[in-house]
């Protein structure tokens, strides 16, 4: 595949205004505001601990079908997946290497471990 060249700066000011023109003109949406991450993180653990805990297996439920559309999550028309489902792919790869980490705590005849171990278990995963 041949390497694109790079846009002139005269050719991304063209663009840019087009795109502000095509927007005045409701042609294409406006661009949506930044979000901001950590707030956004903060919000969702606020609401995840205030949650009803009454229906305890509900939540497993839910928990699970938010997870699969989440890893449904693509970008544009190239169906690249995001970093949104990558993230969630990450939480379930974890929870499997947990159960794993567990199940070799127990093999050992131990019911206590280190958190540090538990960490070296699957910080691969964390970092991938």
């Amino acid at each position: 595949m041949a390497k694109r060249k790079k846009l002139t700066n005269r050719e991304k000011q063209y663009h840019a205004q087009l795109k502000k023109e095509m927007q005045e003109k409701g042609v294409i949406p406006p661009d949506k505001p930044r979000l901001n991450r950590k707030r956004f993180i903060e919000e969702a653990r606020k609401e995840w601990d205030s949650r009803d805990m009454e229906n305890y297996l509900l939540w497993n439920t839910y928990l699970m079908e938010a997870i699969s559309y989440m890893l449904l999550h693509t970008e544009g028309m190239s169906r690249r997946a995001s970093p949104e489902a990558v993230g969630a792919a990450k939480v379930l790869k974890l929870a499997v290497r947990l159960q794993k980490f567990t199940e070799m705590v127990r093999e050992r005849g131990e019911s206590e471990y280190k958190i540090i171990e538990q960490y070296e278990y699957i910080k691969d995963i964390l970092d991938a």
